[in-house]
């Protein structure tokens, strides 16, 4: 399955991500479809009455944006941060990339919390085991000669259950994996629709750190536009 979004799509490094990190994921999340025939598109740049804020995010954009590693500054052109600097002014991003953020915190609950179930249930299952083991043991205690061939099956024992509860354990994980995969697509389908520049459906790496890095430059402007 293809990675999703880096280390994350948004809310980078939050606590629950760092526990999904056991699986090698952690958690986007979708977004409500647009309403069909709705077609969202930037504002042009070159009217003769631009939204005064469009330069001001265009001008915080290119600032962040200095802050960057070279590759990806290659990549994000000044036209293309203008065509982003417009797509942001009448708010509608903002209110995506807030309710993305808030319906992946509600799907990383969701998927943590069905790993942990299964790996609850496999420690019980440990210590259903051991405590057999542990009970046939005692009360071999007067029959010494038989002690090599009941730990000898208990070994046998305790390593079927171990390979059975990694192969579970492995096919949790990897449900989860495709679950996040297929709620990456819904995010970059939604954020496509919405007319955000560097947004398209893609598996390639490059592509989703680019988005990553867009993401958190719309976060930043979002928690500063109030300051405008």
């Amino acid at each position: 399955a293809g990675r999703s979004f880096g280390s994350t799509f948004l809310a980078t490094g939050s606590p629950r991500d760092q526990e999904l990190k056991g699986i090698g994921k952690v958690a986007p999340r979708t977004m409500t479809a647009f309403p069909a025939g709705v077609v969202y598109t930037p504002l042009d740049l070159e009217s003769t009455d631009p939204d005064p804020r469009c330069g001001t995010y265009l001008s915080r954009l290119l600032a962040y944006c200095d802050t960057l590693p070279p590759a990806m500054q290659f990549r994000m052109t000044e036209p293309k941060l203008r065509e982003l600097a417009s797509c942001l002014v009448d708010g509608t991003v903002f209110e995506i990339v807030k309710e993305l953020e808030e319906i992946q915190q509600l799907n990383e609950r969701a998927l943590l919390n069905r790993r942990m179930k299964v790996v609850s249930v496999h420690k019980v299952q440990r210590g259903t085991l051991s405590k057999k083991h542990a009970e046939e043991v005692t009360g071999s205690a007067h029959k010494q000669h038989n002690l090599p061939l009941i730990k000898a099956r208990h070994r046998t024992e305790a390593d079927g259950l171990e390979k059975t509860l990694e192969e579970d354990m492995h096919s949790t994980d990897q449900k989860i994996i495709t679950e996040l995969d297929q709620l990456v697509v819904d995010q970059q389908t939604t954020l496509q629709q919405a007319a955000v520049p560097f947004f398209s459906v893609t598996k390639d790496t490059q592509d989703i750190e680019l988005q990553i890095c867009v993401l958190e430059l719309i976060q930043k402007l979002a928690q500063e536009k109030h300051t405008f």
